[in-house]
């Protein structure tokens, strides 16, 4: 499970500064096949509309501009180009090209890790299909109430759609299908107050859903399957992660397997619908788990919904597991490892669980 970019790789964002400059009246762009998505973008200003006709464009695109709306017609497909530009998350994505890269203002001070100076606020990208690039199909660095909406993200040999230092993260209504690393991520975001809805999400070689070291959000009414794990909340690695809602999701058959980087705090896994690692204030209820199985490969944890003190020993803390539904969920539906406090499960129905008295 690909994760974390290490301060290092991160120092390259210095290049990536912010242009604040208002329109004086909102502008609509219309890109046709031929033309350059990119110059569209730079010509436009806060505010300013790309909308981008059908066809195949081979870019690599990157938004650092508050308030642009990128959006395709029907049959618009980003694809990687054969000289790819220096953007900022392709300088730091270890040789891999990002499709869309949309991010703040970045510092990085002498001697430490980089910091977001300012956030980039209000970027909206719709209605595109962005297909088989080696790196993340999105990258959102620093962003404020971004909206990923109606995507089509599939073959990135990177994560679907990945959001860092960020707030106010929407990922509304996509596809996400085969990607090389988790299909939607959010994280290193203590206040990241993310919305992750009506996704389908299949076939990621990671997390359908990782929200690692990230706080404060919704995930619900997406349907999950057939990823290493379906929704992990992961914390210690290295912060905290807690004030998750996740509710009325379809969780089913997230069997593939994922080695994991220790380094990174990321433990192998497989097998696993719902995993609560080491998280706190968080409630998960109204989901449906099916033939969730660790098939032969090693993981840290597999089963329906599992609830376990963090990677590096942080307790699991109030937590309300509620009115799911777990059918032939291996090697248990529920399952708690009885260190964390304040964990209540009401009326889930299961037909195995640790300990025993967990289904109703």
């Amino acid at each position: 499970m690909k994760t974390a970019r290490g301060a290092a790789v991160l120092a390259a964002v210095l290049t990536g500064a912010l242009v604040l400059v208002p329109g004086a009246s909102a502008k609509t762009r219309v890109v046709k096949p031929g033309k350059s998505i990119q110059a569209a973008i730079n010509a436009s200003s806060p505010g300013d509309i790309v909308r981008v006709k059908e066809g195949v464009y081979r870019e690599s695109l990157e938004i650092a501009k508050n308030d642009i709306l990128l959006e395709g017609e029907r049959g618009a497909v980003l694809k990687q180009p054969a000289t790819p530009p220096n953007t900022l998350c392709n300088q730091f994505s270890e040789g891999a090209v990002t499709g869309i890269c949309i991010h703040g203002q970045v510092a990085v001070p002498a001697g430490g890790p980089p910091d977001v100076v300012k956030l980039v606020r209000g970027v909206i990208v719709r209605h595109l299909n962005v297909e088989g690039f080696s790196g993340d199909g999105v990258f959102i660095y620093g962003g404020k109430q971004t909206i990923i909406r109606a995507l089509h993200l599939l073959d990135n040999g990177g994560y679907g759609s990945f959001a860092n230092t960020s707030r106010g993260t929407k990922y509304i209504n996509n596809d996400v299908q085969r990607s090389g690393a988790p299909g939607l991520y959010v994280g290193d975001s203590p206040e990241a107050n993310a919305t992750i809805r009506g996704n389908y999400v299949k076939g990621n070689h990671g997390e359908g859903i990782l929200l690692r070291s990230a706080s404060q959000g919704h995930v619900r009414k997406n349907i999950i399957k057939a990823n290493c794990a379906g929704i992990l909340v992961l914390a210690d690695a290295p912060g905290p992660a807690r004030k998750w809602t996740i509710t009325n999701n379809a969780i089913a058959q997230n069997n593939k397997a994922c080695a994991g980087e220790p380094d990174e705090g990321e433990p192998a896994i497989s097998g696993l619908g719902i995993g609560l690692i080491g998280a706190r204030d968080t409630t998960v209820a109204g989901n449906g788990l099916y033939r969730n199985r660790q098939k032969g490969h090693p993981s840290f944890a597999s089963g329906g919904i599992v609830v376990t003190k963090g990677v590096e020993g942080t307790p699991e803390h109030n937590l309300l597991i509620q009115a799911n539904g777990l059918d032939q969920d291996e090697p248990f539906d529920i399952s708690w490892d009885k260190v964390g406090t304040k964990i209540s499960f009401v009326d889930n129905r299961c037909s195995t669980s640790k300990p025993s008295s967990i289904c109703s």
